[in-house]
C-alpha cells in the first residue's frame, strides 16, 4: 500500500473506530431499529447527492442485473439485517467487547469465498482463521 492507498486505510480505520461511540450514545435514547432508520435515511440523501454531483447516475444503465440485484441483496443483508443486529448488541453491551466480537464476520467471508466462490485458502489464510477464531474464544471467555 502506496500513498493514497495508506491514507484510506487509516480513514476507514479510524470513521469505522469512532462511528461505535457515536451510536452507542445514539442508543441510549432510542430503539435500534430508529437510530438504523435515522442514520440510513440520512446516509442515502448523502450518498443520492454525491453521485448526482459526480456524475455516477449516468452509468446506471449501464449495469447489468446482477450487479444491481448482488448491490441491493448486499444493502438488506449487511445494511438492514447486519446493522440491526449490531446495533441491538451494542445498545445493551460494552461497545469495547461487541465491536471487535462483530469485526470477525472476515471468517464468514474467507469460508463463505472458498465454499461459493472457490477461492483457495492458503496456509497463511488458514493461520488467520485459526488464531482469529482462537481470539473470539478469548474474548468470549473475559
Amino acid at each position: 500500500m502506496v500513498g493514497k492507498a495508506i491514507l484510506f486505510w487509516f480513514l476507514t480505520i479510524f470513521f469505522w473506530g469512532s462511528a461505535p461511540l457515536l451510536e452507542r450514545t445514539a442508543l441510549k435514547g432510542m430503539s435500534p431499529l430508529l437510530a438504523l432508520a435515522l442514520r440510513t435515511s440520512f446516509a442515502a440523501i448523502l450518498l443520492v447527492f454525491a453521485v448526482l454531483v459526480s456524475g455516477e447516475h449516468r452509468t446506471l444503465s449501464q449495469l447489468g442485473k446482477k450487479e444491481i440485484i448482488a448491490a441491493l441483496a448486499s444493502g438488506i443483508v449487511a445494511g438492514v439485517f447486519g446493522m440491526f443486529t449490531y446495533f441491538s448488541l451494542l445498545k445493551t453491551g460494552q461497545a469495547s467487547k461487541v465491536v471487535p466480537l462483530t469485526a470477525a464476520y472476515p471468517l464468514v467471508t474467507a469460508i463463505l469465498s472458498f465454499m461459493l466462490l472457490g477461492e483457495r485458502i492458503t496456509l497463511m489464510r488458514f493461520s488467520g482463521i485459526v488464531i482469529t477464531i482462537v481470539g473470539l474464544i478469548i474474548l468470549l471467555r473475559s
